[in-house]
């Protein structure tokens, strides 16, 4: 399964050239990782990209679990079955629940800031969208957001109840999203 838009030859091609001339100039960098969205359409997959990764020459695969963003129904059937792949657990009605506990406290918003390409600011990479903007550096300095009201906010919100906002009830903040 490709990104929308994302041509897989391009990558192939790509890597391989890299490959090439990391063994012709006989050096240990760059370390080559290819990292694969588990997904139940593509999960069938995961032995053919290891497969790949080795006739190419890559160091290293690490396979990624999936954020779901309306997990209970998951109507476009994206969980995998694997369940080391997946984040959510099947419950006793046949829905999907997180795997992991949303304590109400996370590290990004001191620490991981989100600047979009048009210089938005965005709490952490969670907010794709930058739904919950909490500035914007055409207007203002990096270190005025980092220190203003708004952000001040979302903090406080964090420290009250995690679940309650929308980016942050589905985080994978104290899961493990990389798998083997």
């Amino acid at each position: 399964m490709n990104r929308v838009g994302g041509r897989l030859e391009k990558v192939i091609e790509g890597t391989k050239n890299v490959v090439k001339w990391k063994r012709a100039l006989k050096s240990k960098t760059p370390f080559i990782i290819f990292q694969f969205l588990v997904v139940n359409p593509n999960e069938h997959q995961i032995e053919d990209v290891k497969v790949l990764a080795k006739q190419i020459g890559v160091d290293d695969v690490w396979f990624k679990t999936a954020q779901i963003y309306d997990y209970q129904n998951d109507p476009n059937q994206l969980i995998p079955t694997i369940d080391k792949y997946s984040r959510y657990k099947i419950t006793n009605d046949g829905s999907h629940a997180f795997k992991g506990t949303l304590a109400n406290h996370c590290w990004r918003l001191w620490h991981d800031p989100v600047i979009t390409w048009d210089g938005l600011v965005a709490p952490c990479c969670f907010d794709k969208d930058a739904q919950h903007k909490l500035g914007d550096l055409k207007t203002r300095s990096f270190k005025e957001i980092w220190k203003n009201g708004e952000y001040r906010e979302f903090r406080a919100k964090i420290l009250h109840g995690r679940k309650n906002i929308d980016i942050c009830s589905n985080c994978s903040e104290g899961i493990s999203v990389w798998e083997n």
